[in-house]
């Protein structure tokens, strides 16, 4: 009998090919020391000094073991209640460690091997990933840039195939800041209407605002899995503390499921301190942020108007502009020639073909360093 060959080289599987870190990523891990971080994807403002105190006296005095799959029953109850709308009970919410395995654990308990999902283009390139990852087909909606990346209702309905299985809405969306109006999502949940096709809804941004408070998907379509955490409306991105929340009972129930096998439970101490991010002290903060995000955004695009002479989008929510770079080359190039100067800016493309030739700016800085940021920009332009 002839012995088995077998290789012994590493094989990607097959759902991971393709699957690659972000230029986002790359473009970080390339930065030289003390570079002013206009790529930053998140807040900059301490966590709340109550949270963190909460959370202090939660590890000194509590036993802090695991938590059901699910949550803590008593965050499960304020994350349901954020969806009156929606009447929700704890079983049709599910705590994660941050949005992230939120959204990819609704990829997976929805898509299948084949299935399409309709992703916006430009939106953050995780969506992509997650689509591959589960075994789908990313088809993605164009948000015009010579609309200023507004929705699109006819172009949203011209990608619907017979494979559509799942489709996507980030609202105040990453990169551009803008939000889908009540039109936008009563238009979507028609066209979506007698379908079978979920809605993904992103809200990770929804406490970010300042034009409106953005309305929610679930508000208008029923088949809506909504992905929201406090990691940007509280400073609270380390504390990873997600959820997935949606009508659709057995989504959560698949979610859940794969929740339990990939992390057990979201961090029993930050599950505690989040209790506190439905307080009035934690609405102030919030409201507080919203101020200084939208006085920092405005800031920003009048330089990049006064200093350099360029177009930046005036964000309606989320903490970023999109900087109009065209005029000066392409968007690769230019956020390269930036970082040899040490700032730090995300190129378009990065998001999707739709914002090839703008850049990403984040204004998670304070003025005096955006002005620097700016400075530093006119030297490597050399205007």
């Amino acid at each position: 009998m002839k012995p088995i060959q077998k290789n012994n080289s590493f094989q990607v599987p097959k759902r991971l090919q393709g699957v690659a870190p972000t230029l986002i990523r790359q473009i970080f891990e390339r930065a030289l020391p003390e570079s002013i971080n206009f790529g930053l994807g998140e807040p900059d403002l301490p966590t709340p000094q109550f949270m963190r105190e909460e959370a202090a006296r939660v590890a000194v005095e509590e036993q802090n073991g695991y938590t059901s799959h699910a949550g803590l029953l008593a965050l499960r109850e304020k994350i349901a209640a954020s969806y009156p709308h929606l009447n929700l009970n704890v079983n049709q919410v599910c705590v994660t460690v941050g949005s992230q395995e939120a959204m990819t654990a609704a990829f997976l308990a929805l898509v299948d091997e084949g299935d399409e999902v309709l992703i916006p283009n430009p939106s953050f390139p995780a969506y992509e990933n997650c689509v591959r990852l589960s075994g789908g087909e990313p088809v993605f909606y164009r948000l015009p840039a010579d609309k200023g990346f507004a929705f699109d209702i006819e172009e949203f309905k011209s990608k619907i195939t017979p494979k559509t299985k799942v489709a996507v809405v980030i609202s105040p969306s990453n990169p551009t800041g803008k939000i889908f109006t009540e039109k936008d999502l009563t238009a979507i949940a028609e066209v979506l209407k007698d379908t079978g096709i979920y809605l993904i809804s992103d809200e990770i941004y929804s406490d970010l605002y300042f034009t409106g408070k953005p309305h929610s998907a679930s508000e208008f379509y029923d088949r809506t899995v909504i992905v929201s955490g406090l990691s940007k409306s509280l400073s609270m991105t380390g504390w990873r503390v997600g959820w997935v929340a949606s009508s659709q009972t057995e989504v959560i129930k698949a979610c859940l499921t794969l929740h339990g096998f990939l992390t057990v439970c979201t961090s029993t101490i930050s599950q505690k301190a989040a209790l506190l991010g439905w307080t009035d002290e934690a609405e102030k903060a919030k409201a507080e942020a919203r101020e200084i995000y939208k006085k920092r955004g405005e800031y920003l695009v009048g330089l990049f108007k006064t200093e350099l002479g360029l177009h930046a989008t005036s964000p309606e929510g989320a903490f970023y502009t999109m900087v109009d770079v065209r005029p000066l080359g392409d968007d690769l190039e230019i956020a390269e020639k930036f970082l040899q100067n040490r700032i730090i800016t995300v190129p378009g493309v990065a998001f999707g073909s739709e914002a090839k030739g703008f850049l990403r700016v984040s204004f998670c800085n304070t003025e005096e360093r955006m002005a620097e940021g700016i400075r530093r920009m006119k030297e490597a332009l050399m205007i």
